[in-house]
């Protein structure tokens, strides 16, 4: 959830990681689109059996599997690496502690955001 054109930290990171719909400074969300500042998304992002799916605007962009090696190293190449910001490595690493349930999390830029029609459902 990122405003592309004008939010600074939309052009850093590598080959558009932070974007919307990406897994932050991980996986650029492939293809981006986005849709423009005033505008409404839709965004949906499953996760089953710690496979994460990402979708914008009726599209998979993104998956990956969380609490793997892949994982693990994903992080440590990332800014939420053990060295760089150890808390944020210790709480993605584990996200969803020993039960790998009941954790959802948003990233704050500081801007406002809007958010209509959030569900959760369980698989």
């Amino acid at each position: 959830m990122l405003d592309n054109e004008n939010h600074p930290d939309a052009k850093l990171g590598v080959d558009g990681n932070r974007k919307s719909s990406s897994l932050y400074d991980m996986i650029p969300a492939k293809p981006q689109n986005a849709k423009p500042f005033g505008q409404w998304n839709k965004v949906k992002i499953r996760v089953k059996d710690g496979v994460v799916t990402h979708f914008q605007n009726g599209v998979q962009v993104l998956q990956y599997t969380l609490w793997t090696p892949e994982w693990v190293e994903m992080l440590q190449k990332s800014k939420f690496s053990e060295e760089k910001w150890p808390a944020a490595f210790q709480l993605l690493r584990e996200c969803g502690g020993p039960n790998h349930e009941g954790l959802i999390g948003m990233q704050d830029h500081g801007d406002t955001v809007w958010y209509r029609n959030i569900k959760v459902k369980e698989l």
